[in-house]
């Protein structure tokens, strides 16, 4: 018996589309029982060029990094325990810079 699977579409800002081939948009076939630890997997196996973006402590401060975002309905079904991917769902993935070491922003404390 096969998988059930959804499309998803993906919308690159674009700051990003380098990682992305240059794409603007793209279709992401993921099992419909996939949740988006699975979603970003799936991404970061595609466009290797976007594990760069990962924050992490490796990051230079100041320096971009990835960012997924969906509307809540798509986050709830997505969340553990949830129903998986649904049908339709639609991603933006965007970058942010990476806040200062020591975490703080600026201003006074």
């Amino acid at each position: 018996m096969a998988t059930r699977t959804h499309d998803i579409a993906v919308s690159v800002a674009p700051g990003l589309r380098s990682a992305f081939d240059g794409r603007r948009e793209l279709s992401l076939g993921v099992p419909a029982a996939a949740g988006i630890g699975d979603v970003v997997e799936a991404l970061l196996r595609l466009y290797p060029r976007t594990r760069q973006l990962l924050a992490g402590d490796g990051g230079e401060p100041g320096g971009l990094y990835l960012h997924v975002a969906m509307d809540e309905a798509s986050a709830r079904e997505l969340s553990p325990g949830g129903g998986g991917m649904p049908g339709g769902c639609r991603l933006y993935v965007f970058a942010l810079s990476r806040p200062p070491k020591g975490g703080r922003t600026g201003g006074e404390g």
